[in-house]
């Protein structure tokens, strides 16, 4: 009888705690992922921080915690419940006591360029007696910008450094009145528009704004993502933006009106990247953002449908926009789009990154446009598989 009642006590535990657990496992229980950063630069560390905490006196004994990210973020640390194939699948166990909060933090390399998404996770309870998982689904909607690493190197550092002269050297006769370089003392030649009275009435004595002498009024950079490449080039296209990156941080740093213009569609809405010239704070961060979304693997329309008509049709007829095409692809359509611009004396250069053994035919009528970059091949030092 002793034994009966034992078996039937054991029973109704099992039953009561399994039924307590259902009801109550998911109360007072929050989970949050966040990085420590809202962006970085690929070839960076950065953290990712695993927060799990349990405000009641139930004890969680097992608790899987279970999401996906890309497998471009690598982490240093592995479980075993973990997997990597076209995504990284994380599944962390944890023992949580009552009102305990454990904080995780992972440490993973940026190894590739992009916008990453945690939209959601798993949390997989189990009981004392671990005789039954229980499953909840949470929202989460964590953010990581991994921005393209501008790109360095000589050839195309010095082609930089070239076009900035150029285009510092033209100079206006006359001054810019929407460009300021300080505030001076006045002088009898000063007019009372060039006044600033702010600075006037803060100092007692007459202020005006000294104008600067601008070169061109922007600089328009043109990257083109089309693929016309038998084998997919994925490589020399990531080599493409981060040359976009290098070239509008380049002119940004000294001021120049700088513009971007690609046919690589945006991950979020799908359209061409385009952002019109500024030289305002933020726009590098801008530039950057919309560099990360590029999404390749959904393929880039064409370069001479998308953009022809920015490229002709937006020439100042003083001459005062500068255009930089930097394209691995030198299909024919391109090429006779740079040639309408040679026959309309714009003035443009056509940046060619290639790889080692690749050779590129050139039209001779664009041999002094263009600045052939050979680049190594292959996976950058960072993104190590």
């Amino acid at each position: 009888m002793i034994v009966v009642c034992v078996i039937l006590g054991a029973v109704f535990l099992v039953i009561l705690e399994e039924k307590l657990y259902e009801h109550y496992w998911e109360k007072n229980l929050s989970v949050n992922l966040e990085f420590s950063e809202e962006s970085v630069v690929e070839g960076e560390h950065c953290t990712l921080c695993e927060r799990v905490e349990n405000a009641k006196l139930l004890p969680l004994p097992a608790l899987k915690v279970k999401f996906q990210v890309s497998r471009q973020l690598q982490f240093e640390e592995t479980d075993r419940g973990s997997s990597v194939t076209d995504q990284y699948y994380r599944n962390d166990v944890l023992s949580v006591r009552p009102y305990m909060r454990h904080v995780r933090k992972l440490s993973f390399l940026c190894k590739k360029r992009g916008f990453y998404v945690i939209n959601g996770l798993d949390l997989v309870a189990g009981n004392v007696f671990l005789s039954r998982e229980l499953v909840k689904s949470f929202s989460s909607d964590t953010q990581l910008y991994v921005y393209p690493r501008p790109f360095r190197g000589t050839e195309f550092e010095q082609a930089m450094q070239k076009l900035s002269g150029e285009i510092l050297c033209r100079r206006h006769v006359m001054e810019d009145p929407f460009e300021y370089r300080g505030i001076r003392e006045y002088s009898q030649w000063d007019t009372m528009r060039d006044i600033n009275w702010k600075a006037t009435a803060r100092t007692g004595d007459l202020k005006v704004n000294m104008k600067n002498y601008t070169a061109q009024k922007a600089v328009r950079v043109f990257l083109n993502l089309e693929d016309g490449a038998i084998w997919r080039q994925e490589e020399l296209l990531e080599i493409s933006i981060r040359m976009a990156a290098g070239a509008m941080e380049h002119f940004l740093s000294l001021g120049v009106r700088t513009a971007l213009y690609t046919n690589g569609p945006d991950i979020l809405t799908g359209k061409p990247v385009i952002l019109e010239a500024s030289s305002g704070i933020g726009h590098m961060e801008n530039v950057n953002r919309g560099l990360a979304r590029i999404e390749l693997s959904k393929g880039a329309g064409s370069f001479v449908k998308l953009l022809g008509e920015t490229v002709l049709g937006r020439q100042d007829s003083a001459g005062e926009i500068f255009s930089i095409f930097i394209s691995p692809d030198a299909q024919d359509d391109f090429r006779q789009l740079l040639c309408e611009c040679e026959q309309r004396q714009m003035d443009y250069v056509w940046i060619c990154p290639k790889s080692g053994n690749e050779e590129i035919k050139l039209w001779p009528v664009l041999e002094k446009r263009v600045t052939v970059i050979s680049v190594s091949g292959g996976e950058t030092a960072w993104s190590t598989d």
